[in-house]
């Protein structure tokens, strides 16, 4: 069902569209890995190992070959995505490449979905994709960085499926990609509040609710610089955004311990160039003649979309605060999401030496 909500106009927008910078998108793909690598390291000090997902070896003959008749290894059983019907879902950057990819598989998953952005026409062409699906698709136009708007929109929602019961924040975007002396002050701001203030007003105005029914799901977005500098590129303005996410995600979970039927996770989607970046790259290739290294890079909206999809489902209830990557695949198996919900890895914590 295609479902268009008409609402008072929103506020002007604050600032005009920002050029997007390659190389800060290319390490944000590499930030996925930091947080495995930083995983291996906890679990090497614990007394678990990653050989303790490993089966038995092959059984060999005195001559070390193997033997013809061993037993074929199982296969490790996949997660089961749960279907979310009956749920009410808000996307916030709905309108484009990952957002646009979780609102139409959440809707595919059985939710009613509404989406929200500054952009109408991309709004409108997401909302088009799930009519096309017959998909309970929804949106309003509105600038999150604008507490009155982001009111608005929940009030909307809200009118439209009488709750929420997920939030995924993926306003945002990169900007100010110059050295910090360069920098336009506001310019700067800007690109904070649309990652990161937006964050904080749609958690905000949620929480309330959750609480009052005592449960809920959110999701966060982390990006590039989160978690190390990004070398060869200027990101002050995105990669502080971003790293204040992460701690957000990381202190609201905290905050909201004592209900434990509201969740809060983080996805790391890695680089995942936009259809405008890839006309771009493609022009470029025209001239390179050979493929654009970044493509190696490169994820599909619909990574960051199975990844957000198992988060925000049953299938993921025994993880909350937690800052998963699409470059990982622990989460679609059970056994090592039982193992994982045990332990305090893919959090964002500091680690010391005790005997320092």
């Amino acid at each position: 069902m295609l479902g268009i909500l008409a609402c008072k106009p929103p506020s002007p927008k604050r600032s005009s569209e920002l050029g997007a910078c390659f190389l800060a998108r290319i390490y944000d793909a590499l930030s996925g890995l930091t947080l495995g690598l930083f995983a291996v390291f906890l679990l090497a000090a614990s007394d678990f190992t990653l050989s303790d997902f490993d089966y038995p070896p092959e059984p060999v003959s005195e001559e070390g070959e193997l033997v013809a008749e061993a037993t074929p290894k199982p296969q490790p059983e996949k997660i089961e995505i749960p279907s979310l019907q009956g749920k009410c879902a808000l996307v916030t950057g709905g309108g484009w490449n990952i957002g646009r990819a979780i609102a139409l598989a959440l809707a595919r998953s059985g939710a009613k979905v509404m989406i929200s952005s500054r952009n109408k026409i991309n709004l409108e062409e997401t909302c088009s994709l799930g009519h096309r699906e017959d998909l309970d698709v929804r949106m309003v136009q509105a600038d999150l960085t604008n507490p009155e708007d982001v009111e608005r929109v929940f009030g909307c929602t809200r009118d439209a499926f009488g709750s929420i019961d997920i939030l995924v924040n993926m306003a945002g975007g990169f900007g100010a990609g110059r050295p910090l002396v360069e920098t336009d002050p506001r310019e700067w701001l800007d690109v904070v509040l649309r990652n990161f203030y937006t964050t904080y007003l749609c958690c905000r105005e949620v929480l309330t609710e959750m609480l009052e029914r005592e449960k809920g799901d959110i999701l966060t977005c982390a990006g590039g610089g989160a978690f190390f500098p990004l070398l060869g590129t200027f990101a002050t303005a995105y990669a502080s955004a971003k790293a204040a996410v992460c701690r957000f995600t990381d202190q609201l979970y905290a905050e909201v311990l004592g209900t434990p039927g509201i969740r809060i996770n983080c996805i790391e989607p890695g680089l995942t160039l936009s259809p405008r970046d890839l006309a771009r790259i493609a022009e470029e290739e025209k001239q390179m003649g050979h493929p654009h290294p970044t493509r190696e890079l490169n994820h599909s909206p619909e990574d960051g979309a199975k990844l957000a999809l198992f988060l925000l489902s049953p299938a993921a209830k025994a993880l909350n605060g937690r800052i998963l990557s699409v470059d990982e695949d622990w989460w679609r198996y059970p056994e090592k999401v039982a193992y994982i919900a045990q332990t305090d890895l893919y959090r964002l914590r500091r680690t010391f030496d005790p005997e320092a």
